[in-house]
């Protein structure tokens, strides 16, 4: 029959089409509260809402929020599962909430949403308006306006609403999907699939029923216009992501029939059976036994069918479709299917419904009527091979033959696999031009994110460069000549992140119970953190937006908190809540994909670059240009992956084009000076002193003060021998953030002078800011650990802190960290082993390839240890204050070692 129409609202709306439960839900968007992650990491996305919604009212019994997220976790459990008893459980929740508040916004739109999921579509229209003209710019009461509307099959008001959705949000998720639905009922197949190519391409990847849904709603499609084997590839994905799905079951057993495999069919619509209760799968199971000559058992799923579409319990608008359909077929039953289809069409009329009634008009000869019915259903441009066939038929009577031969072909060109097509060539003879009247439909199935740059693990023997490092190690670099700094560069200035805050102070401090003022307020101190490096500062971002989730975080405006709070939560280096924040960001459905970039930054901190690159891949949704803003997000992030993957000189341009776009997008200060401060970073791992140097300046021009830059061009012209210069630069970024590791690299330029003095201070004050407070204890554990090796104290605890830092993530810095708190705790085969890690991916970095060398030489691997130490010297040979003599030094002792030495273990501190 039709194919699931059904609709699905990431936000907020959650219906499904014949054979389903139709349903609504809201991902539930609150702060993370499971006191257990591990308890509920196997349960479903429902699931897992559900019990946090629980966990917030026995916190806080009397939270409306949490009753209206537990609602909508009902409702999405009654779509998971095709069971209808969910519905309930979100009445009761609604309407203990509504006890609370009977006013509130929240409660009332899902209320909506409700009434959708009972198709009471008259009902929930009629609430849907209300609520609209409440709050005009709410774009999901104009998505349940739009559902409502295609229901009643009033179309150009379906129409009208969903494009006020996209204008008021463009691209945003629901938009699609309504969008999608409205181009399928007009006819336009490929357009609908590029919505929902669209909107798959957004959604979270941990909503997998959601993407598995989409997924559904894109086979339904290719099933419906004859693209039988891409349809059976896309629901493969769907299993993949979400096992056992009463949609993916269904679709598959209507690819099972559309391949010809009968008996196929018929166990997979027997297994649908058993998990969905909607009459509509006995009666397409019934079409199926009775297809493969199992006419006993059709006979009896149909009268269990008709028993079951005829209880008011029971039935749903699929199966009475479907129960007039059945009737109609008959002469007995005619006038029954005629009585009921006036009784659908009093309902609604889409076109379903209208089909319906025009073949029970056919039934009981009424033809004139049914051609007027069947011209109505098919003037909005559907392709429908049932409906064209079931017009055939019709012209056939009103001997109306070249109209009749016309829709008969127009039913085969529409899906040449379905049943209707069949009928059509039986009725009349078109098998000669069966062929030219086949669609060239290219199959497509949803986007699949290939990772933007490849990072297979290297081995020692293919590290990019590896042997032209070797041949160039022995060149002279010419000496850097570095530009003056200028005195006006060197102290912070005041910029607007300071008023913004007052502002944002001023207007939660009048509207308690505005959201987006919260938000407003947490994004400025994140800001001013990233400014200053003040980690206090992450605090207050985080209760402020905190408030911000406790009074909206199911709306749009919601993304905004939990994207920032995701980059909070990246600046105190918890990864994982950060990914937690940034999905929950793209579950509301926005059509904003830039939480994608901090997805991508958790994995890549975490050291999972393949799935770093695949985040940073659904930066660029399909057919769509980006902004300069999304541009330079992107682009920047890819550039360090090209440097993780090896490919310094890619990093380089990819960054450059980045700051390009940057400029274009007019981005803050400090934003531009990070941006050229790690086009630095390259630059000195390119060997390149000279660029870098003026990447620096570039960046303190641009951001005066900058703590990150002052420090670089401190290291860069310390390593370079302007020891003097340094020691200054060194003391001004640490007068604005006095970071563990600067503070170590002066105290190190200390000891260089010969002022040993100073230099302990220095150490002691490392340690000193290392251990101050959580945060500092979890932001320095890596810095610390290498603090401790590089110098040769608390080596235990050295190796102990690198342990705990691998913990949380495993990049390539942090095996190395390991590797180096190994080697200097004379565990060497482990360091080694733990050094293989973090060169895997072939990153030139010379300080890791220094590492690699000075273990590999300990163990008696003079081969490797020479190759090692050359490369680390070819890419810069003045890449560290110490260790660049240090390689050398040892460089030249292995290369004049007698071979005879060979594999001795030469390892010293």
């Amino acid at each position: 029959m039709k194919s699931t129409h059904g609709l699905l609202f990431i936000l907020g709306l959650f219906l499904a089409g014949p054979g389903l439960a139709q349903q609504s839900a809201l991902a539930g968007a609150g702060r993370p509260v499971s006191p257990n992650p591990a308890a509920v990491q196997d349960d479903s996305p429902a699931q897992q809402h559900i019990a946090a919604a629980r966990i917030q009212l026995q916190v806080d019994p009397e939270k409306v929020q949490a009753y209206d997220e537990l609602a909508l976790a009902f409702l999405r459990r009654a779509r998971e599962t095709a069971d209808f008893s969910y519905l309930k459980d979100a009445e009761a929740a609604l309407a203990q909430g509504l006890k609370l508040d009977s006013t509130d916004f929240q409660l009332q739109k899902t209320q909506a949403a409700l009434l959708l999921s009972r198709h009471e579509f008259v009902k929930a229209r009629e609430l849907a308006s209300v609520l609209n003209r409440r709050v005009p710019d709410d774009v999901m009461t104009y998505g349940y306006l739009a559902e409502a509307d295609i229901a009643l099959g009033n179309y150009p008001e379906a129409e009208t609403n969903a494009q006020w959705m996209m204008n008021l949000r463009p691209n945003n998720t629901p938009a699609l999907l309504v969008g999608a639905r409205l181009r399928t009922l007009y006819g336009d197949a490929r357009g609908a699939i590029e919505f929902l190519n669209r909107a798959y391409s957004q959604t979270s990847p941990i909503e997998v029923e959601e993407q598995a849904w989409i997924a559904n709603q894109i086979a339904s499609i290719e099933i419906d216009s004859g693209q039988i084997e891409a349809a059976a590839q896309t629901l493969e994905q769907a299993e993949q992501i979400f096992p056992s799905y009463p949609y993916t079951i269904e679709n598959l057993a209507r690819v099972r029939t559309g391949q010809n495999r009968l008996n196929e069919a018929v166990q997979v619509w027997m297994q649908a059976t058993r998990i969905d209760h909607d009459p509509h799968a006995l009666y397409e199971l019934a079409k199926a036994q009775e297809a493969v000559g199992q006419r006993k058992e059709a006979r009896a799923t149909y009268a269990e069918f008709e028993k079951l579409a005829g209880e008011p319990g029971s039935a749903t608008d699929a199966s009475r479709l479907d129960l007039i359909l059945m009737y109609a077929g008959s002469p007995a039953t005619a006038a029954e299917a005629l009585r009921l289809a006036q009784r659908e069409m009093a309902a609604r009329q889409d076109v379903w419904t209208l089909d319906a009634y025009a073949w029970a008009l056919y039934a009981n000869e009424k033809l004139q009527d049914a051609d007027a019915a069947v011209q109505k259903a098919l003037a909005d441009g559907i392709q429908s091979a049932q409906i064209w066939d079931h017009a055939g038929h019709i012209a056939m009577k009103l001997n109306h033959s070249a109209d009749a031969a016309r829709y008969f072909k127009l039913s085969v060109q529409s899906n040449p696999a379905s049943e209707y097509a069949d009928d059509a060539l039986k009725s009349v003879n078109l098998a000669a031009g069966r062929d030219d009247g086949k669609r060239n439909v290219s199959k497509r199935s949803p986007d699949r994110p290939q990772s933007a740059v490849p990072l297979e693990p290297l081995t020692a023997s293919h590290r990019p460069d590896r042997d032209a490092a070797s041949a160039r190690a022995g060149m002279v670099k010419a000496d850097p000549v570095f530009a003056p700094v200028q005195e006006a560069v060197l102290t912070p200035q005041p910029t607007e992140t300071g008023h913004l805050i007052q502002v944002a102070q001023v207007t939660v401090a009048h509207s308690p119970r505005d959201a987006a003022g919260y938000t407003g307020l947490g994004a400025a101190y994140f800001q001013r953190a990233r400014e200053t490096g003040d980690v206090s500062d992450y605090q207050l971002a985080e209760e402020s937006l905190a408030r911000s989730l406790d009074l909206d975080s199911t709306d749009f405006p919601a993304d905004a908190a939990f994207r920032t709070m995701a980059q909070v939560c990246m600046g105190e280096h918890r990864f994982a809540d950060a990914l937690s924040y940034a999905q929950k960001a793209l579950s509301l459905g926005s059509g904003d994909v830039s939480p994608f970039a901090i997805v991508g930054d958790a994995y890549a901190d975490m050291g999972e670059y393949d799935k770093a690159a695949t985040a940073y891949s659904r930066l660029t949704p399909a057919d769509m240009s980006l902004s300069p803003r999304a541009a330079y997000a992107r682009d920047s992030r890819l550039s360090y992956l090209n440097f993780i993957a090896g490919d310094t000189a890619g990093a380089i341009g990819l960054m450059k084009t980045a700051i390009r776009e940057g400029v274009e997008a007019q981005l803050p200060g400090e934003n531009m000076a990070w941006l050229y401060y790690e086009l630095g970073e390259y630059d000195t791992q390119a060997g390149d002193p000279a660029s870098a140097d003026a990447a620096y300046l570039a960046a303190l021009n641009t951001h005066p003060g900058d703590y990150r830059a002052l420090a670089a061009l401190a290291r860069l012209r310390a390593n370079n021998g302007r020891i003097a210069e340094a020691i200054v630069l060194y003391q001004k970024a640490i007068a604005v953030v006095p970071m563990p590791n600067f503070i170590a690299e002066l105290g190190d330029l200390y000891a260089r002078t010969g002022n040993q003095v100073e230099a302990q201070k220095q150490y002691a004050l490392v340690e000193y800011i290392g251990l101050l407070g959580r945060i500092n204890r979890v932001l320095h554990n890596r810095d610390l650990a290498l603090f401790y090796a590089d110098h040769d104290m608390k080596l235990a605890e050295a190796l102990d802190l690198a342990q705990k830092e691998l913990e949380v993530r495993h990049d390539v810095y942090t095996w190395d960290a390991l590797a180096w708190t190994l080697y200097k705790n004379g565990k060497l085969t482990e360091a080694a082993q733990a050094s293989e890690r973090a060169l895997r991916y072939g990153t030139r970095d010379a300080l890791l390839l220094f590492h690699a060398g000075t273990i590999a030489a300990g163990l008696g691997h003079r081969e490797q240890a020479r190759s090692e130490l050359e490369e680390a010297l070819q890419i810069n040979p003045h890449f560290h204050l110490i260790y660049a003599n240090a390689a050398q030094q040892r460089l030249d002792a292995l290369q004049a070692l007698p071979e005879s030495k060979e594999g001795a273990n030469n390892h010293a501190r």
